[in-house]
């Protein structure tokens, strides 16, 4: 059943997301991540991790969407899928083209051995390029419980990032 979920929803969320670029106030991004492991049972849980958001730009500042990652743990040759809602806003710095933000991703991550609940919030730097909107590059924390295991595997995260 989990999967049956989890394939509707990835369907969903990418044939919308299909249709949204078109749209005035489309957002999307893409961003690769490596996670550090904190804590006593979070250093066996280090992470490369794939994700992309979308959605849209409510106005100068706010930011919601929703999107999905791929996080694959290499010390324990395991994979989770986080499914989540995104919230994010741009703070504005003057006339400055480079503007902090801060993000929050709140969802559900599934997997063979990590499945519960998933909580992401990052601050970062949004700089403007040419080839894309925007790179932007952050520092976040991840609070990942494991239901089955009753253990939570709490992480520093470093991300780089597209903005399109």
């Amino acid at each position: 059943m989990k999967k049956l979920f989890m394939t509707l929803v990835l369907t969903a969320l990418f044939a919308a997301t299909a249709f949204a670029q078109d749209a005035k106030s489309y957002r999307g991004f893409t961003d690769f991540s490596y996670t550090l492991g904190v804590g006593d049972t979070g250093k066996d849980f280090d992470r490369f991790t794939l994700s992309t958001t979308h959605g849209y730009q409510i106005d100068d500042m706010f930011f919601m969407g929703a999107g999905v990652s791929f996080e694959y743990v290499s010390d324990m040759g395991a994979a989770m899928v986080p499914i989540y809602g995104d919230v994010r806003m741009d703070i504005p710095v003057g006339s400055h083209s480079v503007k902090p933000f801060v993000d929050a991703k709140i969802g559900y991550a599934a997997g063979k051995i990590f499945d519960g609940f998933y909580f992401a919030p990052t601050v970062g730097v949004r700089v403007p390029v040419h080839f894309v909107k925007a790179l932007n590059f952050g520092l976040g924390y991840k609070l990942q419980k494991i239901s089955d295991l009753k253990v939570n595997t709490n992480a520093l995260t470093f991300n780089v990032g597209i903005e399109f």
